[in-house]
């Protein structure tokens, strides 16, 4: 089975993503948060490109239970009822049964862009329910015969970010090791070497990655060093959310 890596969302138009079972990536913090609003009761989210697109779906549907969801510049959206820290989705009682119109700076577009080039339901994944992930990838290509596996890291404005390609490293191995159960070997390609070599197979330094990233040193100067603690834990949830191409769901 061919196993790839797309370092940024910029690669994707010379990937081979067409037919291939596909994950997008954004640890910090897109995907993590994703994982726990829905883990907490929210119906769906619908992941957009800016505020712009997330304001103008939400008053097309004119339902009451909707909220709005995002960040520019790891800050909430103004107007927005939800930023994009996990802590603020921890609450059933405020997202219970709701819709979520979530728009973010990396993740959403790169969601959106992901499943434009492979025609496939998008697997969101983060280090808070990576063994979940792994799973469900693995048997949904024995079931599927998939071209291949390419996970995708959203990165940050358009350059690779290392708590990304870390989270895909980890989630490679976990792929491969399970494949290998099942028998199917395993082929990776120069992204997917790369994100393996780097996360080492090594769950004990997510932390330590996270803090020391671009992104997780800007995110601890703007306050949230909280996020990055709680975004490195592993598997802390055994959910996979999917993306339809219109909307993520369980």
């Amino acid at each position: 089975m061919k196993i790839d890596v797309v370092l940024t969302p910029k690669l994707l138009p010379d990937s081979d993503c067409e037919g291939s079972l596909c994950s997008v990536i954004d640890v910090l913090r897109a995907t993590t948060t994703i994982v726990v609003a829905l883990a907490n009761g929210a119906t769906a989210i619908y992941p957009c490109c800016d505020a712009t697109e997330a304001r103008k779906r939400a008053e097309s549907t004119g339902d009451k239970d909707i909220l709005l969801a995002g960040e520019e510049e790891g800050l909430r959206i103004p107007g927005f009822h939800l930023g994009n820290s996990p802590f603020e989705y921890l609450s059933s009682d405020s997202i219970d049964g709701k819709t979520i119109y979530f728009a973010t700076t990396n993740g959403t577009p790169t969601m959106q862009k992901t499943h434009s080039c492979s025609g496939t339901p998008i697997y969101i994944a983060s280090l808070a329910n990576l063994p979940a992930v792994a799973s469900t990838m693995v048997k949904a290509t024995i079931a599927g015969s998939p071209a291949g596996i390419i996970l995708v890291c959203s990165g940050r404005y358009g350059t690779p970010s290392a708590e990304d390609l870390y989270c895909a490293g980890l989630l490679v191995g976990k792929i491969i090791e399970k494949l290998l159960h099942t028998g199917i070997s395993s082929e990776l390609g120069d992204g997917a070497l790369i994100a393996t070599g780097f996360a080492d197979g090594d769950e004990t330094k997510a932390l330590k990655v996270l803090s020391e990233s671009v992104h997780g040193r800007y995110l601890q100067s703007i306050g949230f060093n909280a996020d990055l603690e709680f975004a490195s834990r592993i598997g802390r949830y055994n959910i996979v959310p999917v993306f339809d191409g219109n909307r993520i769901s369980l």
